[in-house]
Parts: structure tokens; sequence; C-alpha cells
């Protein structure tokens, strides 16, 4: 497990320029303060910098939710 990666809410919450309590398990593209197309570049860039993957094109709206992220952040610190 790797201590140094930030947590999911960390990276969300940063992109869209809102608190961590703002987001959960629930929130989503569409659903959550300024998360919309823009954002969520941003969001799969910080990803990527953060966890030292890619994410492809055809992938990235498999990233559309906070739980989709979660369950990526436990695969890569596994």
């Amino acid at each position: 497990m790797n201590k140094n990666l930030k947590s999911p809410k960390e990276i969300v919450a940063k992109a869209l320029d809102i608190s961590v309590d703002q987001l959960n398990e629930d929130s989503a593209y569409g659903k959550t303060p300024n998360w919309d197309s823009l954002n969520h570049v941003s969001i799969i860039n910080e990803l990527e910098a953060n966890y030292g993957i890619q994410i492809s094109d055809s992938e990235i709206e498999n990233y559309l939710t906070m739980k989709a992220i979660i369950q990526l952040y436990e695969k890569v610190n596994k």
C-alpha cells in the first residue's frame, strides 16, 4: 500500500474547487457542483499524475462517479 497517494476525494475536490466534505460515494459527473466536462478532464489528468497511470480516451467515461474513482484508487493502491 502506497501511503503517498492522494485520496480520491482530495483529487476530485481540488479539481472541482470544492470541499472534500461535499463529496461522497454517490457524487458524480453532472450531479456534483462544478463536475462538468472540463473539470472531468482535470480529474482524469490528476488521477493519471498522482497514481502514475494512463487512462485511455475510451476509459474516461468509466470514471464518472466517486465510487468508480475510489475503486480505481483501491486497485492502484494494492
